[in-house]
C-alpha cells in the first residue's frame, strides 16, 4: 500500500490510502473500496491500520465523525441517548455519508459498484443504517461490534435490500455493546432478506487478529463475486 494522506478537500475530512498498484494518471483504472466509519469517541486513524491485514487491491478512505465529541474525538452523530440513536439526527448523518460516498466516486478512482462500508460500535450502527436505506449506493457491509437501530424509524428500501451481503462480528465478553443487540440485529437482517454471515469471538468491544481474519475472507469472497 502506497503511504496514507489526508484531505481535506471535500465535506468530510478524510485519509486515503491507494493501492499499490495506483499510478496518477491513469483515469482507466477503478480500484474497490473501503469507506471506514469509526466509533464513538473516535477518529478518521481507528481503522486505517486495518488496512495491511486485509485485499490489497483496496482503495482505503477513513472518515472523519463531523460532530465533535471532546479533543480529537468525534461521532457521526450527537448520541443524546444510549443505543437509540435521535431518528432525525440518525438520518442527518446518514445524508452526510451519501453526500461524502458521492464526491468519493467523483475524485478518487473508485468503482462505483464495489464501495463497502466498514464501521466499528457507533460507525458499524451507520454502516447498516445506511445499507437499509440506501442499498443501490455501496456493495456490502462489515459490521464490527455493533448493531441496527431498530427503534429509529429507519425508511427501509425494503426491495433494494434483498440480497445485499453484511459480515458482522461481535465479542462474547462485549461490555459496551450488549452482545443480545448484535444477534437480535443479525435476526432482523436476515428477516429482511440481506444475505448475513455472523461471527461471535472471544473478545470485547474491539477488533482482533481472529474476527479481521474472518473480515478478509468475506471480503476476498465478495471481491471474487463481483
Amino acid at each position: 500500500m502506497n503511504n496514507i494522506e489526508s484531505r481535506m478537500n471535500l465535506s468530510i475530512y478524510h485519509l486515503i490510502q491507494f493501492p499499490r498498484t495506483y499510478f496518477p494518471g491513469n483515469g482507466l483504472t477503478r480500484y474497490p473500496a473501503i469507506l471506514a466509519l469509526h466509533g464513538h469517541g473516535g477518529s478518521e486513524r481507528d481503522l486505517i491500520g486495518l488496512a495491511p491485514d486485509l485485499p490489497e487491491n483496496l482503495l482505503w478512505v477513513s472518515g472523519r465523525g463531523p460532530v465533535v465529541f471532546a479533543p480529537g474525538a468525534y461521532d457521526w452523530y450527537p448520541v443524546t441517548q444510549f443505543g437509540r440513536p435521535d431518528p432525525n439526527l440518525l438520518e442527518q448523518a446518514l445524508g452526510k455519508i451519501d453526500q461524502f460516498i458521492g464526491e468519493l466516486l467523483e475524485n478518487y478512482p473508485i468503482d462505483p459498484k464495489k464501495v463497502f462500508l466498514m464501521g466499528f460500535s457507533q460507525g458499524s450502527m451507520i454502516s447498516m443504517s445506511f445499507l437499509l436505506t440506501r442499498p443501490d449506493r455501496i456493495a456490502g457491509v462489515v459490521a464490527q461490534s455493533g448493531y441496527v437501530p431498530m427503534q429509529s424509524n429507519l425508511a427501509i428500501n425494503l426491495a433494494g435490500i434483498k440480497g445485499k451481503p453484511v459480515v458482522m462480528t461481535h465479542g462474547f465478553e462485549d461490555a459496551s455493546m450488549p452482545l443480545d443487540w448484535s444477534q437480535q440485529s443479525r435476526d432482523y437482517l436476515m428477516n429482511h432478506g440481506l444475505d448475513v454471515e455472523y461471527h461471535n469471538f472471544h473478545m470485547g468491544h474491539t477488533i482482533t487478529a481472529e474476527s479481521l481474519a474472518a473480515v478478509r475472507k468475506w471480503l476476498e469472497k465478495q471481491l471474487a463475486n463481483e
